[in-house]
């Protein structure tokens, strides 16, 4: 398949600015970072000085400064800055998502008290996402009673803005994400973390079959087998059968009898697995609804407290869809819970 090539990325996004003083001398200190931040960090829920860093250049840099830093800056700063360039709707974004996928780089993540890796374009693409979310938080605002206007401005304080705001509507957001998703699919180099986040965050469903195999073959994993498994073309059965162990959410989205067996040979070693719960959630066989009463006996019948809460997530699992055996199941785990 013949990739489309951007034109705009044979030019860099911005050649020259001059960033002030003021601007300068906090950009040399955030270049100092070496990762990204949340605005609270730790167990102790501690104030990040990193994040502090970045919301003030937010405040004090006009958007070619941004520009400027993200073209020389490091990782920290291009992940940073490109959600600056989000809040403010740049025009720049589908050039700076273009030249991410080309040269995408790791991303350490320290999120609360969780650490974890990611992708310049994973978090560009990721905040985009994120503005409809901030929509509806927005419109459910607008329709809550004075009394609870009144909390969330007290809870959210100095903050409330930042989380009821936005320059977006939904329409603008699904115009860009959808270029964003045509850019990803069409670049073969794209990075796995890339393309397993941006699958998850599509609810594994993207119109092209062909590409998303591609990914498919090369990134076997759990969001590109289940997001291939939604096109449910019988040609693919045996990809997902060679990666048994990352397809069961896959299987959820093509519930094919050929799983039944391989389903029961797993079943002692998924009692706590929540992709296990969808694939036999999703089959109305009756050797499949065996396994399901018997994940349950063994989840209620436990003295560990902690195995006891799955039993919640076997329910979450079983409510998605439509067979009698689920309905039945329902029905006797509602009675556990009202023990």
């Amino acid at each position: 398949m013949k990739v489309k090539i951007y034109i705009l990325l044979l030019f860099p996004i911005v050649t020259f600015s001059q960033l002030s003083e003021k601007v300068n001398v906090v950009y040399k200190e955030l270049m100092q970072k070496n990762q990204i931040e949340s605005q609270a960090i730790g167990y102790s829920g501690e104030e990040s000085s990193t994040y502090k860093m970045y919301k003030e250049l937010d405040s004090i840099a006009n958007e070619e400064e941004i520009l400027y830093m993200i073209e020389n800056g490091n990782e920290v700063i291009k992940g940073y800055l490109s959600l600056a360039l989000v809040d403010r709707k740049s025009e720049k974004l589908i050039q700076l998502f273009s030249k991410y996928l080309t040269e995408d780089k790791i991303l350490k993540i320290q999120n609360g008290c969780v650490g974890y890796n990611s992708t310049t374009a994973s978090e560009l693409y990721t905040y985009v996402f994120y503005q409809k979310g901030k929509i509806e938080e927005i419109d459910n605002y607008k329709n809550a009673s004075d009394e609870m206007k009144v909390t969330l401005k007290e809870y959210y304080d100095n903050d409330f803005d930042n989380f009821y705001n936005t320059k977006w509507t939904k329409k603008e957001v699904d115009s860009v994400l959808n270029q964003f998703n045509e850019m990803v699919l069409t670049n073969d180099s794209t990075l796995s973390q890339t393309i397993s986040l941006i699958f998850r965050l599509n609810d594994y469903r993207l119109n092209n079959y062909e590409r998303v195999k591609y990914f498919a073959n090369k990134y076997p994993s759990r969001e590109t087998l289940a997001t291939l498994a939604n096109f449910q073309n019988k040609d693919d059965l045996e990809l997902f059968h060679q990666n048994i162990d990352i397809s069961f959410l896959a299987i959820s989205k093509f519930p094919d009898e050929s799983f039944i067996k391989t389903l029961q040979n797993k079943e002692n070693e998924n009692l706590e697995n929540l992709d296990y719960y969808e694939a036999i959630s999703s089959i109305c066989a009756d050797d499949i609804n065996q396994i399901k009463k018997n994940i349950f006996d063994k989840l209620s019948k436990s003295d560990n407290m902690f195995t006891q809460e799955y039993v919640q997530y076997l329910e979450e699992a079983l409510k998605k869809y439509s067979c009698e055996y689920n309905s039945h199941l329902l029905l006797e785990i509602e009675k556990f819970h009202n023990r």
